[in-house]
Order: C-alpha cells, then structure tokens, then sequence
C-alpha cells in the first residue's frame, strides 16, 4: 500500500512539475504565447477581437501558437499535431489557419527564432477549395514580418512588434483568399448560407475601436464632429501625398508598448502597419496626457525627405504650442496643414531645409571673433611698445614744473549706476529632443 501511495505522490510531483511552463504561458483570445514577453495592447485587440470575429465571417478557425519547446520533429509537424490534439478548426470539417512560432531560451534570458522556426498550417474541406493555396497565401503575406533581424534575441521588443504585423497580415490574407475563392456563402462548401449576424451601428456613433485609422483619439478630448472632419483632411492629405499622415491622443502611452514615449509610438506605427506604399512611408504624432508626453515618429525614405531633422523641428514648431494650451482640435489642424505644406514641397523638389542666410547668422559669431582676432593681435602688439607710460593718480602729476599749482584737491559724489536683469519665464511648450530608433527619426518631449 505505502508503495503504491508513494508512486502515486511522485506521479503527482511530475504533473505539477510538467504544469509550471503551461502556467507561465499567456494567452490572448485565440493568440497564445509561451514565453511571455510578446503581449501588448495591439496583440490582446488581435487575439480577444479581430482573429475571432474574422473567423466567424469566414467560416474558418484563425489561430497563433508561440512555442518555447516542441517534442515533434519540425515545426510542420507541431503545428498539425496541435491542430488535431487541440481540436482546431471551425464547424465539423474543422477548417482553419494557424501560425505556428518557435522561440528558443537564450543564455541572455529572453528568446531568439531559430532559422526555419515558424509555419503555416491550413484544412480546407475538399468542398470548400485547396489547403496548400491557402497556406501559401497567407505564407507570403506574414513571411515579411518573419525576417531574422527581428527575432535574433536581442531586442524581444521588436519581436514583440513583429508578431503584430505578423497576425494582421495573417488575417489580411486569409480573408482575401476565402472572399476571393471560396466565400463561406458560397454554393458547396458545406458552410452556413447565412453569415453571421453584426450588430447595426447607429449613425453618426462615435468611434470606439482601438485600431488605427488617420485620427486617434482614445482620450475622448475631441467631440465627433472635430474628429469627423480631422480624419477626412488626414485621409485626403496622406492618399493625395502617398505618404500617412496619422495623429494619436491617449490616455497613458505605457498602456500601447514598452519603453518610452518614442519607442511606444514606433510600436504603434509597426504593430498597427501604418504608412503607404512598399516603403510605409508615414509619419505620426502622440500626445499622452497623463504625463504630458510627445513623440513624433517619421518611417520611410520618401516620409524623411519631406521630414528630416530639420524639418521636424520646423513642423513641431506649428503645433506643438497649440497642445501647450489645450488646445487639441487647433494643435492638430495646424499639424496636418504644416504636413500638407511639407508633403507638397518636397514633392516640387523643393523640400524644408536649413536656408543660407540661417545658416549664416548660426554661425555668425564663430565668424566675428576669427575677423576680430587679427585686429586684437596687432593693438596687442602696439600695446608691448608703451611700457613706459603709466596713469597717474593725481592731475597735478601730469603738470611741468613752473606751471599751475593747485591748492586745494577733493572729491566730489556724482551718481551711482544700477544694473538690472529680466527674469525670462519659461516656455509653455516645453522641452524636446531628436530620437532615432524603429526603423526611422522623430523628436520626444513635453508638451
């Protein structure tokens, strides 16, 4: 009895042991990851939210693993053994799309993607259309964000990032792929005629969804109506320029990433996949105002034409002291006027730079003092050869002899000469600085 009593307690103890790493795992929605270091805001919204509302409109399982260990031969294998022993899949032919991820410990403490360590895993029905077309879409969608660059190890943030771009070019693909070749309401495919019902939403509703469009505005300082017209100037500008033009105002930056307020507007930028063209040109500004924070972020080679570092400083400077006073619907008004104005110089090849004449008065003391120094060296030298003569302290000294004799010598008070400074006040704006970081340039402050 005592030893089966004991075989018992130590099957237990290996359960328990077992248990540990799946309780360090974290899940978001159908997004689950073992080395609990990925998750973020955006990645939660994609796990809780968009995979699973987009699995219901498709009619397919949408789903993300992140492994810290395997016990199957490839990746390819763990990813179809999950699938089966887990139960994926939507409706009784379980179809369904996975991307499965394997994350190695690293001596430093955080995790590194091996070379070949992800997959795309898809079931289709016959019905329904072809799994390997699937999986080969979504494949060359989220290969991109797969790069190695960022999931060596050395910075988890930027995996972190990665992975956000990752699962929206995930879910990009896969809806275009099935609305395109194999729509759930579709004749044949075995999937329910009649799509899943959606809320109506009332018009003129305010926006209420963390996803990024042009105009952010999660603290609620603008009313519907500013907002409206904001987002319809920030989309005609950044389509008519071919270049984003986005604005965010939060609550807390530290909610949305890690790091500080640059770095949390870069995540946003990459995790949300922001910006036009093959390059994402774009450039965007946060305003966090628990701590009155700012950051401006500019990405791509065309964006930080229009913007270099000059130019930023320059933009900041129609903005900025707008936001000082609270003024937010006129802060940003000005902010996407000045980017229109940057946007269209730097397309006529004229873009904002430092002109010759600031340029001239920057450097117009260095100027004056190399002229000067001449000068001082030949009255220095003029000077060498007066040794002998000194200044007296008495005007009679300075009589020949036989001349005026003064008989009585005094001082008389005249007047005593005050000196007073102004006490400059400080600005209003506050104070910010150059940033590079994320893939771009930006500048970070106060407000």
């Amino acid at each position: 009895m005592k030893k089966k009593i004991s075989i018992f307690a130590l099957i237990l103890l290996l359960a328990l042991s077992l248990c540990i790493p799946a309780l360090a795992a974290t899940e978001y929605g159908v997004i689950y990851d073992e080395t609990d270091e990925l998750g973020s805001a955006v990645l939660t919204m994609q796990g809780e939210e968009t995979l699973p509302e987009l699995s219901e409109k498709l009619g397919i399982d949408l789903r993300v693993d992140v492994l810290t260990q395997t016990s199957y031969d490839s990746i390819s294998d763990t990813a179809a053994g999950i699938f089966d022993r887990y139960g994926y899949g939507y409706g009784e032919e379980q179809e369904g799309a996975t991307l499965t991820i394997l994350m190695e410990p690293q001596d430093t403490g955080t995790y590194a993607m091996p070379a070949d360590g992800w997959c795309i895993y898809a079931n289709l029905s016959e019905d329904r259309g072809s799994s390997q077309a699937l999986a080969e879409a979504i494949r060359t969608a989220v290969e991109p964000s797969m790069a190695q660059r960022a999931w060596n190890g050395e910075d988890i943030t930027m995996s972190a990032v990665a992975l956000t771009q990752a699962v929206e070019s995930m879910a990009q693909a896969a809806e275009d792929y099935i609305l395109t070749n194999c729509p759930p309401d579709a004749p044949g495919t075995g999937t329910p005629a009649t799509p899943p019902e959606v809320p109506e939403i009332p018009e003129a509703s305010e926006p209420d969804s963390v996803g990024m469009q042009y105009v952010f505005d999660i603290s609620d300082l603008l009313t519907y109506e500013e907002w409206e017209e904001l987002e319809a100037r920030a989309a005609d500008i950044s389509n008519r320029q071919h270049c984003g033009v986005y604005f965010a105002l939060v609550d807390d930056f530290t909610d949305y990433g890690d790091g500080s307020v640059y770095e949390v507007t870069y995540q946003l930028y990459h995790g949300s996949e922001l910006g036009f063209g093959t390059d994402r040109d774009g450039i965007i500004v946060l305003l966090s105002m628990e701590e009155r924070n700012y950051a401006m972020f500019v990405y791509g080679e065309y964006a930080e034409y229009a913007f270099d570092d000059f130019g930023q400083e320059k933009l900041e400077e129609q903005f900025l002291g707008d936001f000082g006073d609270n003024d937010w619907y006129g802060g940003i008004s000005h902010y996407l006027d000045a980017c229109d104005e940057f946007l269209t110089k730097a397309d006529a090849g004229d873009p904002v730079r430092l002109s010759y004449w600031e340029n001239f008065w920057e450097y117009l003391p260095a100027v004056a003092v190399l002229a000067c120094l001449p000068t001082g060296l030949v009255c220095i030298w003029l000077m060498r050869g007066m040794k002998s003569v000194r200044q007296k302290k008495e005007a009679n000294a300075y009589l020949t002899e036989g001349g005026l004799h003064l008989t009585q010598q005094y001082d008389q008070y005249t007047h005593t000469t005050e000196t007073r400074t102004k006490i400059q006040e400080e600005s209003s704006s506050g104070g910010t600085c150059s940033e590079s970081g994320g893939g771009g340039s930006g500048r970070s402050g106060s407000f």
